[in-house]
């Protein structure tokens, strides 16, 4: 080969090198985005089950139930939460979370802090002075206020998702949404539970075995869902380590559920103090193998 053409086929390949890498670009970036997406919603759903955490916990203690745990969770709880507004504000690289940049998402998550805000100084009143059980009570009303916001955030963020990424991103990131939700049902169920205990009055007692109904009702659906019909469903390749953990965690609700299906009949209201102790200590278990899964599915 002359010289002349070796030089001009340098000249194309050069010319053409380019176009390979931006072709080969909107994947990479694609799934960093993702990436970055899914972190964020992971950990937004994870805030609305510590909002219920922090209530439950607080109503285990102001019911006498396994005290210093629920002391401690209190407080991890509080630490943990402030935590996350941080690292959703400012960003987190050591757990590869992203700033969140988008106006109406910082507008959303400053109304959640605002609740959060006067959340954490009742619970802070509480861990120094104690409180009456009405207070214990309404603060209920406060969790739920602030589910519904991590919920508009999450909302919010999930239209941005479905906007510039692919649709295969975005139905992982729905599978990453409702797995986080479990722990936001198990945790709305131990505070319900707490509080039908807590709260002697008829009518409420009788709202709140409704409402654990439901909740239970689609944590049994999605847990069944998450763990056998989805694999099943899925051409990827399993997984064993993932399967192993939704099997362990699926175990775990299995003895888990008769408790709390035991509270929802009004006639077991006497073995409640029997009953508590024992979900106190499953819902924390659980709920760390709820995490602990999810985080297996996150590095896939």
């Amino acid at each position: 080969m002359s010289a002349l053409r070796k030089f001009l086929l340098l000249i194309l390949t050069l010319g053409l090198l380019p176009v390979c890498l931006i072709a080969a670009e909107p994947d990479t970036e694609s799934a960093s985005n993702a990436a970055v997406y899914e972190r964020q919603i992971q950990l937004i759903g994870r805030q609305t089950a510590l909002a219920h955490r922090l209530v439950r916990s607080m109503c285990f203690v102001q019911a006498g139930i396994d005290v210093p745990r629920n002391r401690t969770l209190v407080s991890d709880t509080r630490r943990e939460v402030a935590a996350a507004f941080m690292a959703l504000k400012e960003g987190d690289p050591a757990r590869g979370i992203a700033p969140i940049s988008n106006g109406n998402i910082l507008t959303q998550l400053g109304s959640a802090e605002m609740i959060w805000n006067g959340l954490d100084k009742k619970a802070a009143a509480f861990l120094a002075e104690g409180m009456q059980d009405e207070e214990v009570l309404k603060l209920t009303f406060k969790s739920q206020s602030l589910e519904k916001l991590w919920r508009n955030v999450a909302q919010s963020l999930e239209l941005k998702t479905s906007v510039e990424l692919p649709p295969d991103h975005l139905m992982r990131s729905r599978l990453i949404a409702t797995a986080g939700d479990q722990s936001r049902l198990l945790q709305l169920a131990g505070k319900d539970a707490c509080l039908i205990y807590l709260d002697q009055a008829e009518e409420a007692s009788t709202s709140r075995r409704e409402d654990l109904a439901t909740d239970l009702s689609t944590f049994n659906q999605n847990i069944f869902n998450l763990t056998f019909t989805r694999p099943a469903q899925s051409d990827a390749p399993p997984v064993p380590a993932l399967e192993q953990a939704a099997f362990n965690t699926w175990q775990s609700w299995v003895g888990l559920e008769p408790l709390f299906y035991a509270l929802i009949n009004p006639s077991n209201q006497a073995a409640l103090p029997a009953l508590l102790p024992e979900l106190s200590f499953s819902i924390e278990y659980m709920d760390l193998q709820l995490v602990e899964t999810l985080e297996i599915f996150m590095a896939l």
